[in-house]
């Protein structure tokens, strides 16, 4: 019987009563009294199931459900059906949960789920082993009352989450950790944790071998290097000697700039972080690297030079002038006889700034461009031979870009030359009055 069919029985009952009080007055003429005395009983009658219901749903349903008649059997029955369904969701349910988590705790990486407060709601076995935080003890406390790391805290308040962070495990300091932490479900946050040490371990090995080998290789070259200019003047040598002292010349001098790149690339990597803030008059810098470049063109090529000396950055001078000098004089050793170069300065639009070298070279194709700041990466290997070439000056410039916060574009068609741009945020960017007289000897 369903709500509705009950709802009309009732009705009918309630009906039934009436049209027997209705007799009862016109025999009897005890109306009043009857309706009164059925109305109470009828209320009574309600309220007493109504005390059923309210104490049936305090023990949650697992009390029977209570023997009655009319609308509220058919009440009692339908909750006690809604009840048994929700008892069997609540058990799927159940089951699903349990299922993740032990999915979650099979995991080799942490995983943390926390609220928008960042508290700990749940964790998995190997955040005890990597943070060595335990439940239930830490359950309910500050994620950050674990991890103290400066870093760490400033992501978490600041809710800069697109990075992921390298800090050292407050278990184990050799413990190097990767975090990642992301947003889901509204304001709660999942936070995986995993352990680079390995890879950072190895990182560490190869940036070591790397600078003690340029370090090394430093030394044998300057007294190669030096042995052969001293064979070179010797005009007593035979003829036949000239062109290969010559090449081992050319090829010592290479190795030296690769081993200099190399200690470069090295003293870079092993001051991470952001770099200086010293005040960088770019456009001065700018206006020597061209007269640099003019030098090394030896005439071959037309080079234009226009920098906005409004505009001056935050940074390191050395760092900087080494990364846009690199630019440059790719463009020049990549450009034909005739072609133009362009190197301008100037804000980029957006509040920022941009270093562009414009060149009408032989260009790069499009498959190679995001393979260019690569190590020992080479367009034309045998080309950059030719040159003399390292095939590391994007790598070093990748590194200062970073360091400043900034990043590369390269535009490039076979063909039609290449754009190359550094491309500065605003808060590496100071805007600088420039007196009138200065200003007019600019432009004149």
């Amino acid at each position: 019987m369903t709500i509705s069919s009950a709802r009309t029985r009732e009705w009918r009952r309630l009906a039934a009563v009436l049209v027997a009080l209705v007799l009862a007055d016109y025999l009897l003429a005890l109306t009043p009294w009857l309706l009164l005395a059925g109305a109470c009983a009828y209320v009574a009658w309600h309220v007493y199931h109504v005390h059923l219901l309210a104490r049936w749903l305090a023990s949650g349903g697992r009390q029977p459900e209570p023997a009655t008649r009319g609308i509220w059997a058919q009440v009692f029955e339908s909750l006690g059906r809604i009840h048994r369904q929700n008892r069997k969701r609540k058990k799927r349910l159940r089951k699903v949960v349990m299922r993740f988590q032990q999915a979650a705790e099979a995991l080799p990486d942490g995983a943390i789920v926390l609220d928008a407060n960042g508290l700990v709601l749940w964790m998995n076995e190997a955040s005890s082993r990597l943070l060595g935080i335990e439940s239930p003890r830490d359950i309910a406390r500050p994620v950050s009352s674990f991890i103290r790391h400066p870093k760490f805290a400033d992501a978490l308040n600041a809710e800069a989450f697109d990075e992921p962070l390298h800090i050292s495990s407050p278990q184990r300091e050799e413990l190097q950790l990767l975090i990642r932490i992301v947003p889901y479900g509204g304001s709660r946050r999942l936070m995986v944790v995993r352990d680079v040490t390995r890879i950072h371990n190895l990182e560490q090995m190869r940036k070591d071998f790397v600078a003690n080998v340029s370090h090394e290789l430093r030394s044998p070259l300057t007294v190669i290097v030096g042995y052969l200019e001293a064979l070179e003047d010797d005009d007593s040598l035979p003829d036949e000697f000239a062109r290969p002292i010559a090449q081992m010349s050319q090829q010592a001098s290479r190795m030296t700039l690769i081993v200099e790149d190399l200690l470069q690339l090295s003293r870079l990597e092993a001051t991470p972080g952001a770099a200086s803030d010293q005040s960088v008059a770019v456009a001065e810098m700018l206006e020597s690297i061209a007269r640099d470049a003019r030098t090394l063109s030896e005439g071959a090529h037309r080079i234009d030079c226009h920098a906005d000396r409004e505009f001056t950055l935050r940074g390191n001078w050395n760092e900087l002038y080494s990364a846009f000098s690199n630019i440059a004089f790719n463009a020049v050793q990549h450009t034909g006889m005739g072609g133009v170069i362009r190197l301008q300065w100037a804000s980029d639009g957006e509040g920022g700034a941009r270093l562009s070298v414009t060149d009408t070279g032989e260009g790069i194709a499009e498959h190679h461009i995001a393979r260019l700041t690569e190590r020992f990466y080479r367009v034309d290997k045998a080309r950059s031979h030719e040159m003399g070439g390292t095939g590391l000056g994007l790598a070093i410039v990748k590194h200062v870009l970073v360091r400043h916060d900034a990043w590369l574009e390269v535009e490039s068609r076979p063909g039609e030359g290449s754009r190359f741009s550094c491309r500065f945020p605003a808060h590496r960017v100071v805007h600088r009055e420039i007196p009138d007289e200065l200003e007019r000897k600019a432009v004149a």
